[in-house]
C-alpha cells in the first residue's frame, strides 16, 4: 500500500503543451517529496499527452489521466477523486511555483492543522516586447483558530479579489469528501470555493509562498463578453447572501469590500462594452443604462459615497447616471491600460 502523500497537487489541462512541463518542474522540484501531481488531460489535440506521460515514466509522483472530453470541470473532478494527498490544491494550466512555495503552505498547515492556506499571487502579465508585468497581492492575516475570527478577516480576501479564488490555496482533502465538493456538483469554481470557505474556521496564510498565475495583457476587446455583468451581478448576490449567513451584513469593513468588489467589475463591465467593436450605439447605450441604473448599482454608489476616489474618472458618471460620460470614461481607461499607462480607474485585482 502506498504511503499517504502530504499534497496532491491537481491540474485539468486542455492544449497545455506550452506551459504544462513548467507547471510539473514547479511542483515536482520542490524540496517537498511526499507529493503527488494529477495531471487531468482534457481530450488535447497538441503534444500535452505525450508530455505529461513521458514525464510521468521519470517521476512516478506524477500521474496522468485522458479524458476524451475538454470540460475542465469534469477533468478536475477526474483529478481529485484520483487524489491521495492529505492535502490538495487546485493549479491551472499555466501556472507555476516560486521556489519553496508549495511546501511552505503544506508546513504551515501541518503545523497549525489549518483547513485552507493561502499564498501570495503574483498575477504576471507578458507584454509582446518581451516585458513583464506582475502584480502581487498577499492576504496578511494571523492564523485564525475560530469561524468568527476567520469571518471578521475575510473582507481582507474580498478587497484584494481573492476570496473566490480556487487555484492556490492549499484545501483538506478529506473535507472535500466530507461536504461532497466537486465541480460538476457545485456548477463553477467560485461556487466550489465558497461552498468550502462558508464553515472554516482554521486558516493561514504564507506571503512567502508565491503561486505565479500569467494573465493576458488586457487591450482593447474586439467582441462583447455577454455574461459579464451576468457574473457580475451573481456574485454579488452569493456575496451579500454569504455576509447575511455570517451574521456580517452590518459589520462596516465587510459591507464596504463587497461594494468596491461590486463597482470594479461594473467598471470592467461598462468598459468591455463599450470599447467592443462589435455593438452598435444604441445597444450600447441601452447595456450601459441598464447596468448603472440597476437598484444593486444605485445601493452599491449609495454605500460608497467618500470612496469615490479608490475608482477613478468612473465613479461620478456612474453616480450621476450619466451614459455617454461613462462610456466616454471606459474607452480612455481601456486605451490607458493598453499603452501601459498609469491606471486612471478601478479595476480587479485578479
Amino acid at each position: 500500500m502506498k504511503q499517504r502523500p502530504r499534497v496532491t497537487v491537481v491540474v485539468a489541462a486542455h492544449n497545455a503543451a506550452t506551459h504544462i512541463a513548467r507547471l510539473a518542474e514547479s511542483v515536482l522540484g520542490q524540496e517537498l517529496e511526499s507529493v503527488q501531481l494529477v495531471v487531468a488531460d482534457c481530450a488535447s489535440t497538441d503534444r500535452t499527452l505525450q508530455i505529461c506521460t513521458r514525464a510521468a515514466e521519470r517521476d512516478m509522483r506524477l500521474d496522468v489521466i485522458h479524458l476524451d472530453t475538454d470540460d475542465v470541470c469534469r477533468g478536475l473532478d477526474a483529478a481529485i477523486d484520483a487524489a491521495r494527498g492529505t492535502y490538495l490544491l487546485i493549479m491551472e494550466q499555466e501556472d507555476w511555483f516560486g521556489m519553496r512555495g508549495l511546501e511552505s503552505l503544506v508546513e504551515a498547515a501541518e503545523r497549525n492543522d489549518l483547513q485552507m492556506v493561502i499564498p501570495s499571487y503574483s498575477f504576471d502579465t507578458y507584454f509582446s516586447s518581451g516585458e513583464r508585468s506582475s502584480h502581487v497581492v498577499s492576504f496578511s492575516s494571523e492564523v485564525t483558530t475560530t469561524a468568527s475570527e476567520f469571518r471578521r478577516n475575510a473582507y481582507m480576501l474580498i478587497e484584494e479579489g481573492l476570496f473566490d479564488l480556487h487555484k492556490g490555496k492549499l484545501l483538506q482533502r478529506d473535507r472535500l469528501d466530507e461536504l461532497g465538493l466537486r465541480f460538476g456538483i457545485a456548477g463553477d469554481p467560485e461556487d466550489f470555493i465558497f461552498r468550502y470557505i462558508e464553515d472554516v474556521s482554521r486558516v493561514g496564510s504564507v506571503e512567502e509562498a508565491a503561486y505565479h498565475a500569467p494573465r493576458e495583457q488586457r487591450g482593447i476587446p474586439t467582441t462583447l463578453d455577454p455574461f459579464l455583468y451576468v457574473r457580475c451581478e451573481h456574485e454579488h448576490e452569493r456575496l451579500q447572501n454569504l455576509a447575511t449567513c455570517w451574521n456580517m451584513a452590518e459589520d462596516a469593513h465587510f459591507s464596504r469590500a463587497i461594494h468596491r468588489m461590486h463597482l470594479s467589475q461594473i467598471i470592467m463591465s461598462i468598459e468591455n462594452v463599450c470599447s467592443t467593436r462589435s455593438v452598435s450605439s444604441i445597444e450600447r447605450t441601452e447595456r450601459v443604462r441598464d447596468m448603472i441604473e440597476a437598484p444593486s448599482t444605485r445601493d452599491t454608489i449609495a454605500a460608497l459615497q467618500g470612496d469615490g476616489h479608490r475608482f477613478g474618472i468612473m465613479f461620478g458618471p456612474i453616480a450621476k447616471g450619466n451614459v455617454v460620460a461613462c462610456c466616454f470614461s471606459a474607452k480612455l481607461n481601456r486605451f490607458a491600460r493598453g499603452s501601459h499607462l498609469p491606471f486612471i480607474g478601478a479595476g480587479s485585482a485578479a
